[in-house]
């Protein structure tokens, strides 16, 4: 059986995580074989996430609540739980490009976001003061940070709201690295950012 996910997720784009699912695991759960238990990987799927049907039923995923696309997809991350740090080294030597899944670990902050009490009952009207277009999405930047080191983070417009409230606090990334223009960090040239998929708070 999978590894539980340690973190909690807040956070996840189901317009995002489908590919990055599709690219990692197929696009049903029938269709994954890194798993073998008696009775087939939709038993296993219905036994944890909840879904019932025959065993010799296909689920898909893009039928599934992005919760549970991003369940059954976090352990097929190759590159997970790396330090900014790690991912600037790896980034700066090219054993992480475009279009590689990732999971990082580090500080999160919005610089283009003005700072806000978040209350879940009467939750901030959030209001970006840049937004970019970045492969198609229209996006928000985030900076992850650790000992020296921080990357670019894009997130989709659609999500200030709650991932705002991630705003200062420590936090695992969900995504894939994209291509952008040289930049540098602690002394590392990297060509690469992360459009986020998914935010998990760090326990």
């Amino acid at each position: 059986m999978a590894r539980e996910i340690n973190n909690t997720l807040i956070y996840v784009e189901k317009e995002l995580i489908l590919p990055i699912a599709v690219k990692l695991i197929g696009s049903s759960t029938a269709s994954r074989s890194s798993e073998s238990v008696s009775g087939g990987l939709s038993w296993v799927l219905a036994a944890r996430l909840g879904y019932t049907g025959e065993n010799s039923s296909e689920t898909r995923l893009a039928d599934l609540f992005p919760e549970d696309i991003f369940s059954v997809t976090y352990t097929g991350i190759p590159k997970r739980n790396l330090s900014v740090r790690d991912f600037a080294e790896a980034a700066s030597a090219r054993r992480v490009a475009p279009p590689d899944v990732v999971s990082i670990n580090g500080e999160i902050s919005f610089p283009d976001i003005p700072e806000h009490n978040y209350d879940p009952f009467q939750p901030p009207q959030i209001n970006i003061a840049r937004t970019y277009r970045l492969y198609g999405y229209t996006c928000f930047t985030g900076v992850l940070s650790r000992d020296g080191f921080k990357i670019p983070l894009y997130f989709l417009t659609e999500s200030a709201e709650i991932v705002y409230y991630a705003h200062s606090k420590p936090v695992e990334v969900v995504g894939v690295v994209k291509w952008s223009p040289t930049y540098e960090v602690a002394g590392h040239a990297l060509n690469c950012i992360v459009l986020a998929a998914a935010l998990l708070l760090q326990r």
